[in-house]
């Protein structure tokens, strides 16, 4: 009985709940939950998303977050279509825009650890650099059309029924799952997360750490940005819109905290999923859009109140309060 409890308490548990719940509603309620054109939506929803929720759930592990990731995330498919246009092969294509969003990560880590700017403040200021930059190349691609075939492989391709997105997504979670879990320098991130001064005396090097943290979190949102805009066939000036809140909404969902030293790989996906589920339910449902952002809102406020609550709780155990 002890063990369920323990179980039961797992912010994993909860989400993997939550999640069931939403999906024995619209089983129920919606008679095309299981159609394959809705699966394959939520896959092609679901995927890119939790890519980028990696990045973010691996900063609030460490205490920090990114606001910039949906401006990455639309600079990556606009790039994608400038390259097209120059006639690069895809391979350069996709490495190109990695890379750039590689340096858009290392500006904000740079900007972070280094400089010392506080993350809200440093991550909105290259939240609007990359979204002027992308706007910026947005006019040279607008009459583009459509990808060619090879690049839309890339986003709509499925092996086994499941999109090859799909497969990244599941290929990330498995490595970061091992890396959080079963590597010395994984679980050191709880520690470091949840006691910076401590772990900082103890000889860890907070500022490399964040540093990497934060080049992988624009690596992903780069991945994240080629793959959504290859399944949507052609470039788009809203790509990523409001993401970041999003990705932030589904990692405190699946887990994490920000106050740091808590979060996985797994709860990651999970709260994408709550997330995109919810979308889904008021699209198949046909429910005024507006009740969604009231609805999102109050589970932001959730989220937000259950999370100081439990860190306040462990201050309190603690003995710092």
């Amino acid at each position: 009985m002890e063990a369920v409890n323990r179980i039961i308490k797992k912010n994993e548990f909860i989400s993997a709940a939550l999640c069931a719940a939403l999906v024995l509603l619209l089983t129920v309620a919606g008679g095309v939950f299981w159609s394959r054109g809705n699966l394959d939506s939520l896959q092609a929803n679901i995927a890119p998303t939790a890519i980028m929720a990696f990045g973010m759930m691996f900063l609030l592990i460490l205490g920090y977050f990114d606001l910039s990731i949906s401006s990455t995330m639309l600079l990556a498919g606009i790039l994608s279509a400038k390259f097209t246009m120059m006639g690069l092969p895809i391979p350069a294509i996709v490495l190109l825009v990695l890379l750039a969003g590689v340096a858009m990560g290392l500006l904000n880590g740079f900007l972070v650890s280094v400089v010392g700017i506080n993350a809200l403040i440093a991550t909105i200021s290259t939240q609007y650099m990359g979204y002027g930059l992308a706007m910026t190349l947005w006019d040279g691609v607008r009459g583009m059309g459509r990808f060619s075939d090879s690049f839309v492989a890339l986003g709509s391709g499925k092996f086994l029924g499941l999109y090859w997105m799909t497969w990244v997504m599941l290929l990330l979670l498995a490595g970061f799952w091992y890396f959080l879990h079963s590597t010395p320098t994984g679980r050191s991130l709880y520690f470091v997360g949840g006691n910076r001064e401590a772990a900082k005396l103890m000889g860890f090097n907070n500022r490399r750490v964040v540093l990497l943290a934060y080049t992988v979190t624009g690596l992903l949102a780069a991945l994240a940005g080629v793959l959504a805009v290859a399944r949507i066939e052609s470039p788009t000036q809203y790509l990523g819109e409001n993401i970041h809140m999003t990705c932030m909404i589904a990692c405190v969902v699946g887990g994490g905290s920000f106050a740091g030293g808590k979060g996985s790989a797994l709860g990651a996906v999970l709260g994408v999923t709550f997330m995109s589920l919810m979308t889904n339910m008021f699209t198949l449902l046909k429910l005024k859009p507006q009740f969604q952002n009231i609805i999102v809102g109050l589970i932001l406020i959730a989220v937000i109140v259950l999370d100081g609550w439990s860190n306040l709780k462990k201050m309190r155990e603690q003995g710092k309060i």
